[in-house]
């Protein structure tokens, strides 16, 4: 039995779902789910702690939510695999059960129901994993878990129905920051209580999004269940004979609508992490729990006891598996002789093939250790995190994957680019709330030293390749032998192939498979990639009403994984599509009918037949440069430069937010925060650009940065939309800030250079150097000029007035021209005339006016001119005055 559909792994499987739906209940209660009150009962007396109050006469039980995810399983079961008969190891199947109620083994929802009131070993594997995740201290959780429920207030002053999802971004702080109020009540945002859309995530006013009263609060949680119970049914049901890829989808479908779904709401804690998060971070825990105890073949009462008293929580059962890709900027940037001429579907095609070789090694990792996809806590730009059991078996099974994911790259990169796999044991104790932030520190250190011991080079073997290239080099990336010659005389190597394939086909497709072995996939609708990686074999499809949902392969275990990864037609749209969803597809500019009716613009830019304008197909380099020109008084007399604007840029302080951002931070709030700050730039950035900017390339975005190419002016505009937006994300926290670094090419510029020169004006906007700390950062540079995002509204506003002015007055060139001459003299206050910028200013307007208007024009004209130039522009501005004038003769040219 190969390892794929192995019994081991179909176990884990089980085990992550009785340990993800441990919390159903909550969301089904909240939702006022319809049960018989003497079924709830029932429920209630089995998975319910019972405590009596301080005079030991009046009993009641609490944490009711656990009652209603016995009730709530019946509702899951019917889109999931069977949870009834047959094999349910380390479960027992419900027949079996049935049959003899006196048997000692759990059924699945028996687990998953009885956290809060554990007694055989499974429930209290998951009892537990649901503790960690929380980082619950043994004196936290027992108050925790004896507190009533009824009606209970959360500390923001709202009951488990109207408390909505406090926001993460709002609490951090940095070290060296004035301390601000952060008790719950205090806090100002949350999350909207709506399925995911990349508006969704932003986070709101509570006076906009939480409600005051039961009934609308309720409303809103009915909504979300109903939607939630149809998405299940969209999972193909051929898709359910394998755990992995059914656990896949209804995880896209679980984030798609608990994503804001505040984890708890009572007992004193705040509602600051999600049921997605929670429900994640403890399936990980307690399948890889599950699997040490079982490998020790320790899961009897006595290791059930153990747990309970804690009194093992201090050996290393976890290995917390890092991957994180290296060269992504060396292997998206590589050149060639081709490069420039196949620039925009190299760089998709690259920035696609780091994301997929990314989720690649993870499944790898995965499929090698025998894990469910929940066991993968995070993942995003080229780093991702997987909970697996500290088993001798699985160190060994991680060491080879190590070796071949490095030597696939080796092999097909020459060391362009490579991934870091490290494992680093933990214990139950070292995910508790006192001792996580050293465990995070020593998680970051680990990822450091694995960059500095890429592909083993000190090994025995030879690091030296003996490389034949009978047939020249590849002319897309000078780097690799070419393996093919085709009909034109170009020489290429298959990665550079699938490149260009994924690069022409991203426009056209939105659903990956992924399939076991290397050639197994074909078929007239699937593009399939030359190279296979880490022995998998890679296909694109389009939608499914096209290609079908592929049920032979996913019964018999051919395909590993099926990916969605669609864009969003409009902010609100909803991220479900019914399929496991990966958030690595960037945006492309395509072009529209309106771009063939006025084509015209294109003409300084179009180089042979191969740039014509067709509706639907990508827009090359060449044609994104002539985006904004305009031709504003005859038809067909365009005008504006032709140019490209390359825009990168990260948040600020990334590694001290995450290590020292959070006063208590837990598992699962890690986890949050990873996914959080992703979604920003993976998920809201694209969305962006195809709604609102629909030219700009995002080459990369995801994790906490993004490399972006647009028309010059439009960019610009972007990298201050962003920056706005960025602000709301997180909750107005001056704490949290990104920088951006903008460069104005000609189309044609290589590649590599683009991203030299905009990583050197990101550096640039940093000012790391800057002698007032709280001016460093929070900034963009253009033109050469640093400007702080604050700022920047100063700079719209001058170009605006410079343009009214310009329309007004009919403002000459070199009247505008010589405005430079003034900035550089307004800046250099080390120059004896740097005051003398004002006369000057002065004396060329009044000249301008006296030449130009008519008599009773002249005095409003140098008064207006006086305040919008020279008050607003050059006085206010000094040297970032620059910035509207350059804008001002690209758009004439």
């Amino acid at each position: 039995m190969t390892s794929h559909d192995s019994a081991l792994l179909a176990a884990s499987s089980r085990v992550a779902l009785a340990a993800y739906l441990h919390d159903l209940g909550k969301f089904a209660e909240r939702a006022r789910l319809e049960v018989p009150q003497d079924m709830l009962q029932a429920h209630i007396t089995q998975y319910c702690p019972f405590r009596t109050d301080a005079s030991g006469r009046n009993g009641y039980h609490t944490h009711k939510h656990a009652a209603y995810t016995g009730l709530a399983f019946d509702l899951i079961e019917k889109s999931a695999p069977d949870l009834i008969r047959g094999d349910m190891s380390p479960f027992v199947n419900r027949e079996a059960l049935q049959a003899n109620p006196a048997l000692s083994v759990d059924s699945l929802v028996n687990a998953a129901a009885a956290h809060h009131r554990p007694e055989s070993f499974l429930q209290w594997v998951i009892a537990t994993a649901d503790r960690l995740a929380s980082g619950f201290e043994r004196e936290e959780f027992e108050r925790y878990n004896a507190a009533r429920d009824e009606n209970q207030e959360t500390p923001t002053g709202r009951n488990h129905y109207q408390a909505r999802q406090l926001t993460l971004f709002e609490q951090i702080r940095l070290q060296g920051q004035a301390p601000r109020a952060s008790s719950a009540r205090d806090l100002q945002w949350r999350y909207p209580l709506r399925a995911l859309s990349p508006q969704s995530i932003f986070p709101q006013r509570r006076t906009e999004c939480e409600p005051g009263e039961d009934a609308p609060a309720q409303a809103e949680y009915r909504q979300l269940w109903d939607q939630f119970l149809l998405a299940l049914q969209e999972i193909p049901a051929s898709h359910r004979s394998q755990w992995p890829l059914w656990l896949d989808h209804f995880d896209t479908a679980w984030l798609t609508f608990t994503h804001a779904i505040p984890a708890a709401t009572a007992f004193g804690t705040k509602p600051e992490v999600s049921l997605y998060d929670h429900s994640k971070a403890t399936a990980a825990l307690a399948t890889a729990l599950w699997r040490w105890h079982h490998e020790q073949q320790q899961t009897d009462s006595a290791a059930a006891e153990r747990l309970k008293q804690r009194s093992d929580w201090d050996e290393d059962k976890l290995l917390l598996v890092q991957g994180d890709f290296f060269g992504i900027q060396d292997f998206i940037f590589a050149e060639g002789s081709q490069t420039n001429r196949a620039a925009a579907r190299l760089l998709r095609g690259r920035s696609f093939q780091v994301s997929l070789f990314t989720e690649l090694a993870a499944l790898k990792v995965l499929e090698a250790l025998d894990l469910p996809p929940t066991s993968q806590i995070t993942n995003a730009a080229g780093k991702f995190l997987i909970v697996a059991p500290n088993t001798a078996s699985a160190r060994a099974a991680l060491q080879q994957v190590r070796q071949e994911i490095n030597e696939w790259f080796l092999q097909h990169s020459f060391g362009l680019a490579g991934l870091g796999l490290v494992g680093k044991p933990a214990s139950g104790n070292d995910l508790l709330k006192g001792r996580f932030r050293h465990l995070m520190a020593e998680l970051f250190a680990a990822l450091e030293k694995a960059k500095l011991q890429r592909f083993d080079l000190t090994a025995a073997s030879s690091p030296v390749f003996q490389v034949e290239y009978p047939l020249g080099v590849c002319q897309f990336n000078g780097r690799l032998p070419a393996d093919r010659i085709d009909e034109g005389g170009r020489a290429s190597a298959a990665l550079s192939r699938d490149q260009i394939t994924l690069g022409t086909s991203l426009t056209r497709q939105d659903r990956l498979m992924v399939a076991r072995g290397e050639q197994v996939m074909s078929g007239q609708n699937i593009t399939v990639l030359e190279t296979p990686v880490f022995g998998y074999q890679v296909g694109f499809t389009a939608s499914e009403a096209v290609t079908g949902r592929f049920g032979p392969w996913a019964q018999d275990g051919t395909l590993a994984r099926c990916w969605d990864f669609s864009l969003p037609r409009n902010l609100e749209d909803s991220l479900w599509q019914g399929y496991a969803r990966r958030f690595i597809n960037a945006y492309v500019p395509q072009f529209t009918e309106l771009d063939r009716q006025t084509q015209g613009k294109y003409r300084a830019a179009e180089d042979d037949e191969a740039d014509a304008v067709r509706v639907g197909s990508g827009k090359t380099l060449n044609h994104i440069a002539c985006e904004d020109r305009s031709c504003p008084e005859q038809a067909e007399q365009w005008q504006g430069q032709v140019a490209l604007m390359t825009l990168k840029g990260d948040v600020d302080n990334l590694g001290q937010i995450f290590q020292q951002g959070l006063q208590e931070p837990t598992f699962a709030k890690m986890a949050a925060l990873s996914r959080q700050t992703n979604a920003f730039f993976a998920i809201w950035l694209p969305a962006l650009c195809q709604t609102e900017f629909p030219n700009t390339y995002t080459v990369f975005a995801g994790g906490d940065d993004f490399f972006l190419i647009g028309p010059w002016l439009s960019t610009q505009r972007l990298a201050h939309r962003m920056a706005r937006a960025f602000e709301t994300y997180v909750a107005h926290n001056p704490d949290i800030t990104f920088s951006a670094g903008m460069v104005m090419t000609k189309p044609g510029l290589p590649i590599h250079t683009l991203a030299t020169q905009a990583e050197e004006a990101l550096e640039a906007a940093k000012a790391s150097g800057h002698a007032d700390p709280q001016q460093r950062k929070n900034a963009a540079v253009v033109f050469g000029e640093r400007v702080r995002w604050p700022e920047w509204p100063k700079v719209q506003a001058a170009q605006d007035q410079l343009e009214l002015a310009r329309e007004a007055y009919r403002l000459s060139t070199g009247y505008v021209y010589g405005l430079l001459q003034l900035v550089e003299l307004a800046a250099d206050r080390q120059n004896p005339e740097h005051a003398m910028w004002r006369s000057r200013f002065a004396y060329r307007t009044r000249r301008f006016v006296v030449d130009r208007l008519p008599a009773e024009q002249r005095q409003r004209a140098q008064t207006e001119l006086g305040v919008a130039i020279g008050q607003h522009g050059i006085q206010e501005l000094g040297s970032r005055y620059r910035i509207p004038l350059f804008n001002h003769f690209y758009r004439q040219r």
